[in-house]
């Protein structure tokens, strides 16, 4: 019994050491990756990107795949399938492929009786991750597509384990099913915090120009305020007492310019300046219903219909007319980036996260490429031809004051997507 004992021990340990040799590669090539391309939300992803996501994901299948567990019979297990359904899941089909193909010509390589067993097994993978991956890149909770994804494959892979080969000792399928999980739950962990952590450092960069164009506005407020108002004063003074039919008309162009420049420092000094002292309890419902009806004026001038959707009652903490300014000039980018006859979609409706509201706003206009979408927000970036860019820094910048934030997601042709997500007060 000892004897049976020791080789049972002996046999576990053998099977464990390419097992943990497999998770070490997948996961140091994992934080190679990030270094080189860093792991992020974005909506779509360029030829470039998905070639060299396909090149690394079948790096790491080949190394793993370097290392196997001892043969049971004339077939060859690993963890190569772990990295395949990672790639087809955050990068798509064309990378998915890639990798399937160089585990596929790697198997046969290798060669043995069940190597199509093999090839089959990654199929099965790629089929079954690029199934769930529309699902999975739309999600903002991640977990339920990776479970299902990882669920179903490894049934899948059980089925073909009985149907075609062998029955294997009773010692495997525990060890090396509960070796997969682990390895497969925790590289999908790991890619999550990684990409949360570069969330993290864009928003830090982010927040650090905003605090830049501040201190600009401090420094050029009172410098240029003071000659604008003389400006202002003389301006109305000499075209409310002349004759000068030059002078009359030209005036009100004049002062109209002056305002306008007066706004863009006003709108500086809003984002130095922010207060909580106005605060108060909101009743979200109403602000958002009364900016549907003050834009749908501009809207039907554009052609374009707002269509407004509650799905719940909110309350937050916050300014009413701070809010109702935010929500008026996401609602005119969305108008003004449709042309001809257009539809925008606003919904009020429980945030994914616990107590929160989502406030998304959903046109059918020009949208943006990725680049333009990494820019939105920044100070002076604008995709209107007219326009200083700082209503749009503005709107983030009140949305974070009060604890929220503002997510875009957009397509060109096909419109974007805003989501203003906010704290909701605990009844």
């Amino acid at each position: 019994m000892a004897t049976i004992s020791i080789k049972g021990e002996t046999i576990m340990l053998e099977m464990a050491r390419p097992l943990l040799v497999n998770i070490a590669m997948l996961f140091s090539v994992l934080f190679i990756w990030n270094m080189v391309m860093p792991f992020t939300r974005a909506s779509s992803i360029n030829l470039k990107e998905k070639l060299i996501y396909g090149a690394i994901s079948s790096v790491m299948a080949l190394l793993c795949m370097l290392f196997p567990l001892e043969k049971f019979g004339d077939t060859v297990f690993d963890l190569r399938v772990v990295p395949l359904i990672l790639v087809t899941l955050y990068g798509g089909k064309l990378p998915g492929i890639i990798c399937t193909l160089t585990i596929s010509t790697g198997r046969l390589w290798m060669g043995g009786e069940n190597a199509w067993v093999g090839v089959l097994i990654a199929v099965i993978g790629f089929i079954i991750a690029s199934g769930f991956g529309p699902y999975f890149r739309r999600a903002i909770r991640k977990w339920k597509g990776i479970l299902f994804t990882g669920g179903v494959f490894i049934l899948s892979y059980i089925v073909i384990l009985i149907l075609f080969l062998d029955p294997l000792q009773s010692y495997f399928y525990p060890i090396y099913f509960t070796a997969f999980m682990i390895a497969y739950f925790i590289i999908f962990y790991l890619t999550e915090r990684l990409v949360m952590i570069n969330l993290q450092l864009q928003e830090t960069v982010y927040l650090e120009k905003l605090s830049v164009a501040g201190k600009m506005a401090a420094a050029i407020a009172h410098e240029i305020r003071n000659p604008l108002t003389t400006i202002k004063g003389l301006l109305q003074f000499i075209s409310s007492d002349t004759e000068d039919v030059k002078v009359k008309n030209y005036a009100p162009l004049m002062l109209e310019e002056v305002e306008r420049t007066n706004k863009i420092i006003t709108d500086y000094l809003m984002l130095i300046k922010p207060t909580k002292d106005n605060y108060e309890q909101v009743d979200l419902n109403k602000v958002v219903k009364d900016t549907t009806a003050l834009t749908e004026v501009l809207a039907s001038y554009y052609n374009v219909k707002i269509h407004y959707e509650e799905k719940g009652e909110f309350l937050i903490w916050g300014n009413s007319q701070e809010l109702k300014q935010c929500l008026i000039n996401l609602i005119k980018n969305a108008i003004e980036s449709i042309e001809g006859e257009g539809l925008i979609l606003v919904v009020l409706q429980y945030g994914t996260k616990k107590g929160t509201v989502d406030i998304v706003i959903r046109d059918n206009g020009a949208g943006m490429s990725e680049q333009e979408l990494e820019k939105i927000g920044l100070p002076f970036y604008t995709t209107k031809s007219k326009g200083t860019g700082l209503g749009t820094m503005i709107t983030n910048r009140l949305i974070r004051n009060i604890g929220g934030k503002v997510h875009y997601t957009s397509a060109q042709d096909v419109g974007t997507t805003v989501t203003v997500t906010l704290p909701i007060i605990k009844q």
